[in-house]
């Protein structure tokens, strides 16, 4: 049976945030909950009884470990540049930074066992400013036998600076980091290489090459003031170095991002920039700090403490993030304090292809007898808690777990571990945990009906859920009106979560999975991760600090619709500023989603701290936790993000942001996310909220450096919008439309989700459609009506009324991105058995040249799978096919490529999930490829 369940707003007293305070302040929401008569926990005793047996659980207990496969003793393919420069034509000379860079070279060579033909040492006198740009440009070059996702690493030891923009940027602009190279000198007009130059440099080898590249960078950009004094840093004053000069390396820059796939504005781009996914850095020292060498040992500190890490461990088993956090203070006479920045932070050293660090593994560190997590109640962490502690931050066989311990002290961002001694932990070691059983205060409340016990799986793993406080999920089952979801089946046997949160009842996306994801079936290893997803996102955003709210009466929190201002960038692009007033309202923003429109947040810091400000976005519909990246302020993300007195804004303003987009999936009418700010006074990292969807593939990793917060008093508070993206405006959406069988199968009855119904209008005259453009008659060959197969079944298809011109500008390849398919489900996959392209283009090339197997212009299309890249077979190879040339006239022609079909190698490769996207090609130099319309046709 259906019973009522009344959501009462006397609740919202005991509630930190609630949407249902916004949605309906004067009356009760209602919605109807599929349950069955019975008490709770003996229906969980029924499904807990239904164990798989001895060999259910051994299979189980081993489903659960992590293996990461490995080629021991194996040296990667490494490639490095190296540069070092001790004696300036016209600055102050170093004493170590060519013995840094030598030692280096012999760390590759002698312990890496790296070939001398794959590094690349330019020092001093070489170290001139056009070459070390032309090493940059080599390592980009497609025929230095450098393979895609090699790596690659790049280490310069000299001085630094920070310099003033070039005048045609503001002049109130942020500085320019740069590197000095050995002619700078005012006298012979020889400038320093600014950051975006490096950095455009360094996305043109990403490109080429794969982003597997590291930055190792000793020196220092901004001394603080105290720089006149100190022989032996490792930086120079902008006044004793020439000035930028208006649009300084453009031909470099623009060559660089010839054949670009991305829209990329040269001046976010530099040694440390938002969302930095080309490389990983690690520089020797943090915003306003110096980089100090020992001139009388010849060696940087940096350099040589870093030298004596990786020689200490196994480099195959250490991340970046790792090396920085087990890197011992260094003895400098000022703080030198070096850090790790970059989105791939915790990949393995030189190595993009094998798992890195686990987001779950939190750092620990001794405080005299006690070892503390560095995570505390900002991130969720409670008392009662448990973690498997590790020696490393890599999930694998190789790092077992030395026991578990219990948080018995949570405070802001550290927590003590009870009990640390009876695992004999030293405090000169580096270790991880792993949050194994949560507290009381994070148990999902969980209504379990009669239906799924009996569709349910036999699986040792019920017992194990529901055992209470044991693994990474608490299920507490209570009666249905008390349930934070309902677990239940829809009438194909699958498995369905309906939450009880009023956002997701009131705009009806409260059952889950939606029809856009895959069916979830009543297996226990497919059931825990969505409960645990469940619990984990309900858990983390409705925590607010216990006491007492910091900055509630401090911090704005603004949500704004963007426009274009009318003005460009130097680069081209749009310069976007609010439009109108601030549309959260109460902590609810709600809008009408158009992918072609605009939004951006503003939060402004009216306190007297600085803070440092961290954003995620909660999706209701994928229950997926993801970062959302703040903009740098400082150079480094060590420095405060909301400096007191200042505001930053996300999604538009400085840096080349982009602005915040949203959409509804056709076939829902709405869709909800909640975006959480967390301001804290000191630098924390947050990576441990980070959460995938349970629904669909893999997330990025957010990247935050983890501080020592010992000592210090510190506060955190959090704030909240909600926004309710909408099909239709408001008072204007259409009656529900009847659902076909098959739609009724993909999701249980329509009737059990609760949607707003607006009062019935008069439909509106239909517009008259333009007559399409007359194509001519297709060439031999299946050819299908548009959006029909054979038997006059509906199939998907593809097409593009928007031209797009590919052009060769060297003999590189240059292929751009056209248009794409939906993605492919497993239905669609098993009733299409053929497909073709139609492309309405033309084609250039110069003067006499005839197109080659190397040359020309053409059309490809791609498989693109589920973590939105090229896919792969398994024996690594791209699953691309070249379709047919563009044609070899002055005006366009409509031109059938090959078919595509079962025979083909591929095909058996396709998965739900993929889609298809048809790629413009053009290569050797002068070749254009002009395609103004195409159509992806299927059958």
């Amino acid at each position: 049976m259906k019973i009522p369940v009344a959501i009462p707003t006397e609740e919202k007293q005991n509630r930190s945030f609630d949407i249902r305070d916004h949605l309906c302040p004067l009356e009760t929401r209602t919605m109807i909950l599929p349950t069955t008569q019975g008490d709770p926990k003996e229906i969980v005793q029924k499904l807990c009884e239904k164990a798989g047996g001895g060999a259910g659980a051994q299979a189980t207990e081993q489903a659960q470990q992590v293996h990461i496969v490995t080629q021991p003793g194996a040296k990667p393919p490494l490639h490095a540049l190296i540069i070092g420069i001790n004696k300036y034509v016209a600055n102050v000379h170093l004493a170590a930074a060519v013995p840094d860079a030598l030692s280096f070279k012999e760390y590759l060579t002698n312990d890496l066992l790296v070939p001398e033909a794959q590094i690349k040492v330019i020092l001093d006198e070489e170290a001139t400013r056009a070459n070390i740009i032309k090493a940059f440009q080599d390592l980009a070059d497609p025929d230095n036998k450098i393979n895609k996702d090699e790596p690659i690493v790049i280490y310069y030891a000299g001085h630094g600076s920070e310099i003033d923009p070039p005048p045609d940027r503001a002049a109130n602009g942020p500085k320019v980091q740069c590197i000095i190279p050995q002619d700078t000198s005012t006298d012979a007009g020889i400038v320093p290489i600014p950051d975006f130059t490096l950095g455009t440099l360094i996305h043109r080898i990403a490109q080429q090459k794969g982003n597997n590249i590291t930055l190792i960078f000793d020196c220092c950009h901004s001394a603080g003031g105290t720089r006149d004094e100190m022989d032996d840093a490792r930086f120079i004053d902008k006044s004793k170095l020439p000035k930028l000069p208006a649009s300084p390396d453009k031909d470099i820059i623009d060559k660089a991002l010839e054949g670009s796939r991305d829209v990329v504005d040269p001046a976010s781009l530099g040694l440390s920039f938002e969302d930095m996914g080309s490389h990983v850095i690690l520089a020797a020292c943090g915003h306003a700090e110096v980089a100090f060498e020992n001139g009388a040992e010849k060696h940087g500190y940096f350099s040589s403490a870093l030298l004596k890490l990786l020689r200490s461990v196994q480099i195959d088993s250490l991340t970046y993030r790792a090396c920085m956090q087990r890197l011992p203070p260094l003895r400098t006479r000022q703080p030198q304090n070096p850090v790790c920045e970059g989105k791939h932070m915790n990949r393995i050293f030189f190595n993009a292809k094998v798992q890195g660090a686990s987001v779950s593994m939190i750092l620990i560190r001794a405080k005299g007898k006690d070892f503390y997590l560095q995570s505390g109640v900002a991130q969720g962490i409670t008392p009662g808690s448990q973690f498997s502690i590790h020696t490393s931050d890599i999930p694998s066989k190789d790092n077992p777990s030395l026991g578990t311990l219990e948080v018995d002290l949570v405070e802001p961002f550290v927590s003590r571990l009870k009990d640390a001694d009876t695992l004999a932990l030293k405090a000169t070691t580096v270790y991880y945990g792993r949050q194994v059983a949560y507290g009381p205060e994070q148990a999902l409340d969980i209504y379990v009906t009669q239906q799924f016990v009996d569709a349910a799986k036999p699986s040792d793993g019920w017992a194990r859920a529901f055992a209470g406080g044991t693994g990474e999920l608490v299920l507490r089952p209570v009666e249905p009106e008390l349930a934070s979801v309902v677990l239940s089946i829809n009438k194909k046997k699958k498995a369905t979560f309906t939450l009880t949160n009023q956002a997701a009842v009131q705009y009806g996306v409260a059952k889950l999975p939606r029809r856009i994801y895959s069916p979830i079936p009543p297996e226990a290893e497919r059931v825990m991760p969505v409960l645990t997803a469940i619990s984990q996102w309900n858990w983390q955003l409705r925590r607010m600090p216990l006491e007492g709210r910091p900055f509630a009466k401090t911090i704005d929190y603004e949500f704004y619709k963007l426009q274009r201002s009318g003005e460009y960038t130097d680069e081209g692009n749009p310069v976007l500023v609010p439009e109108g007033d601030n549309l959260n309202v109460d902590g609810v923003v709600d809008i009408v989603a158009n992918p072609e429109d605009f939004y951006g947040i503003k939060i402004t810091n009216n306190s007297t701290r600085d803070l440092y400000a961290y954003l995620f976005d909660f999706s209701c519909t994928g229950l997926s936790i993801e970062p959302k990246t703040i903009p740098i302020q400082g150079i480094n993300t060590s420095d405060p993000t909301l400096p007191k007195g200042g505001n930053l804004t996300i999604g538009y303003g400085s840096g080349g942001q982009e602005p915040l987009l949203f959409s509804v999936t056709e076939g829902q009418r709405f869709d909800i996310n909640h975006f959480k700010l967390f301001v804290t006074t000191h630098p924390t990292d947050f990576d441990s909220l980070k959460q995938e969807s349970p629904f669909e593939g893999r997330g990025t990793v957010a990247s935050s450096k983890v501080k020592e917060l010992f000592n210090q008093k510190p506060l955190w508070d959090a704030f909240t919008i909600a926004v309710v993206q909408r099909q239709y405006p408001k008072g204007e959406e259409p009656e529900p439309e009847v659902e076909s069988e098959g739609e009724q199968e993909a999701e249980e009855g329509a009737e059990e989700e609760v949607v707003p119904k607006p009062e019935p209008e008069p439909e509106p005259e239909p517009e008259p459609k333009p007559e399409p453009e007359p194509e001519p008659t297709p060439g031999p060959g299946p050819t299908p009506a548009p959006g029909t197969g054979t038997g006059g079944c509906v199939l998907f298809t593809g097409r593009s009324e928007e031209p797009l011109q590919a052009r060769a500008m060297s003999s590189a390849e240059s292929m751009q991105p056209w248009f794409r398919t939906p993605k492919l489900t497993k239905e669609l996959i098993s009733s299409i058995c053929g497909m073709r392209l139609r492309t309405h283009s033309k084609r250039q090339g110069p003067a006499g040249a005839t197109a080659t197997a190397r040359t020309g212009a053409y059309f490809e299309i791609w498989v693109i799978g589920n973590d939105d890249m090229l896919k792969l077979t398994p024996d690594e190879q791209e699953m691309r096919y070249r379709s047919h040339p563009a044609p070899d006239n002055a005006d366009y022609e409509w031109t059938d490529g090959r078919v595509f079909d079962e025979t083909e190698k591929l095909w058996s490769k396709l998965e739900p999930g993929d889609c298809f996207e048809v790629m413009v090609g053009a290569s050797g130099r002068g070749w254009t490829n002009d395609a103004n319309r195409g159509h992806l046709m299927f059958w």
